[in-house]
């Protein structure tokens, strides 16, 4: 960001100032369901763990939507909570519109990250985000910011870009876990 100017330098840290209260939400499904996956398995009731990840996401995409709205409608007046400077604002509204996106996606994603860590699934959580970090997320915003023409909301287009490949890997993974399951349920 730095290479962007003062101005997108201080537009993109009021944004990740709402980012943070953004992602409260998530972040709390993704600990809960977690804690309430790994109690439900242990007690063998595999169905009520997965019935829980989906209910998480549901609650967590209605929330992600009404934060991606607000976000998408009155952005420029969060980042005004954070900042009287008008330029900053702007560029914090900027960032904004193409990181609101990931208000949505990322309930999607922790709900299903708190369900593979209380199937102790741990490994593979830290290999997806490792994946979508390293390999998504910071190249594309590397490469959106070295643009002659950069702009704020394609940097932040970088976030929901890689959590929704995160989303497909954990699909993926959901559903090789699943054929495993039902292949030890026939056997034994």
């Amino acid at each position: 960001m730095n290479r962007l100017g003062l101005e997108a330098s201080s537009g993109y840290g009021v944004a990740s100032k709402i980012v943070n209260f953004a992602m409260l939400v998530p972040s709390a499904l993704m600990q809960s369901m977690a804690s309430f996956v790994s109690q439900n398995v242990g007690a063998g009731k595999m169905k009520r763990a997965r019935q829980s990840m989906f209910t998480g996401i549901g609650v967590g995409v209605g929330v992600g939507c009404i934060v991606f709205a607000l976000v998408m409608l009155k952005g420029d007046m969060l980042a005004g909570f954070f900042s009287t400077d008008a330029a900053v604002i702007q560029k914090g509204f900027d960032y904004l519109k193409g990181f609101a996106p990931e208000t949505i996606v990322t309930a999607v994603l922790f709900s299903m990250v708190g369900y593979f860590n209380g199937n102790q699934k741990t490994f593979w959580v830290m290999l997806q985000g490792l994946v979508q970090t390293l390999l998504v997320r910071l190249p594309m915003a590397y490469f959106m910011s070295i643009q002659s023409d950069a702009s704020l909301t394609e940097i932040g287009l970088a976030a929901p870009v890689s959590t929704t490949v995160g989303i497909l890997l954990n699909v993926g993974f959901y559903i090789y876990m699943s054929r495993c399951e039902n292949k030890k349920n026939i056997q034994g």
